[in-house]
């Protein structure tokens, strides 16, 4: 069972007030309360078998909740007291569970569709109790989030976006926060590429921290959404190695990264290499890769990138002038450009994946 922030913190708040160490297990025996405990302990079958009954295990009392995917309490300690702790602390629990989670229903269901946990009868079903359109074209856009946890981006942006009705905000762990998003117009790629920019706008703003946001494909049905956020997640996963001055990646933007991120790494650097070699170093330094990549970024366009080099035109056409003498490209040529382009991303491609060892 996953539980949101909201909920996990009004059960903490609940049981501080018994003044015990009560650790709060999901069904799988990983420690949800204190936050921050990474463990995972073995639960006693006996227990499993019959979770509301206490048990004293190991010089600990532990009892479990209500419902097919019970929680567990350890409490420290195994005497008369302790128990009765334990079966209070398992009431108030119950009691909580039973008043949120009707209204975090929703949520889970979006929550269990992005997983692939439930399809056919079962989320028409699920859809229909919640209210949720069956075949809105909708998309998915993944936030990853390194510096802020997902409990404060979803604070933020519920003050701007409206999930009231046709979309939702999702936690699918502490760092992943996904938005389903409803699209008002079928197509509309503009608005959605405007609402990452926006959304990365705000956390920055809120948080000063860099957001990572992936926006996968629309799609047309609840059943389609999972696709939607794995094009997401690629989108990001690509985007970081081959545009690692952006934040917000469009997965139907980033056609060719994706493609260059499917070749093997031997050929990658075979072809890298044939430009950028032992003989090419010293053309190749990081001025002339920025002046480079400065004019690819302005469709080049010679005038434009000299005055954002805040060079002189005619520096800028000496610097192209020494490419194409040394190695045969000129770059204000449209195909001799995409060739360079191509040559310098599987460069990235490679020295990516060297780092992560494949």
């Amino acid at each position: 069972m996953y539980l949101d922030h909201r909920l996990v913190a009004k059960i903490s708040r609940i049981l501080s007030r018994l003044n015990m160490n009560i650790m709060l297990l999901d069904t799988s025996g990983q420690v949800i309360l204190p936050e921050g405990d990474d463990r995972e302990l073995t639960l006693p079958e006996a227990l499993r078998n019959n979770p509301t009954q206490p048990l004293v295990y190991g010089g600990f009392t532990l009892i479990g909740t209500d419902g097919l995917q019970p929680l567990f309490l350890c409490l420290p300690g195994d005497s008369p007291d302790v128990c009765n702790c334990a079966i209070l602390a398992s009431e108030l629990v119950n009691s909580i569970m039973r008043i949120e989670l009707p209204n975090a229903d929703r949520e889970q269901t979006f929550r269990s569709i992005l997983r692939d946990e439930i399809e056919g009868a079962e989320m028409e079903t699920m859809a229909l109790e919640h209210d949720i359109a069956l075949n809105d074209e909708r998309c998915v856009v993944m936030l990853h989030l390194q510096n802020v946890d997902a409990a404060t981006a979803v604070s933020i942006l519920s003050n701007v976006i409206d999930t009231e009705k046709s979309d939702a905000l999702v936690e699918m762990d502490r760092h992943t926060l996904i938005l389903v998003k409803k699209l008002d117009e079928p197509g509309d790629y503009d608005e959605i590429d405007q609402l990452g920019q926006a959304i990365e706008n705000t956390l920055l703003s809120e948080t000063n921290h860099q957001v990572y946001i992936g926006i996968g494909e629309p799609k047309s049905g609840l059943n389609l959404l999972s696709e939607s956020m794995r094009e997401a997640r690629r989108a990001i996963d690509v985007g970081r190695v081959y545009r690692k001055e952006e934040f917000v990646f469009v997965y139907r933007k980033m056609l060719i990264e994706r493609f260059l991120a499917d070749v093997p790494r031997e050929m990658s650097m075979r072809y890298n290499s044939l430009l950028f070699n032992r003989k090419t170093t010293r053309l190749f330094n990081d001025e002339m890769i920025h002046t480079i990549e400065k004019f690819f970024e302005n469709s080049l366009n010679l005038s434009e990138t000299a005055r954002q080099l805040y060079i002189h035109r005619n520096t800028l056409i000496y610097r192209l002038d020494k490419v194409q003498r040394i190695v045969g490209l000129d770059l204000r040529a449209f195909d001799d450009a995409v060739t360079f382009k191509m040559m310098m991303l599987l460069g990235k491609t490679g020295g990516e994946k060297n780092r992560r060892g494949n």
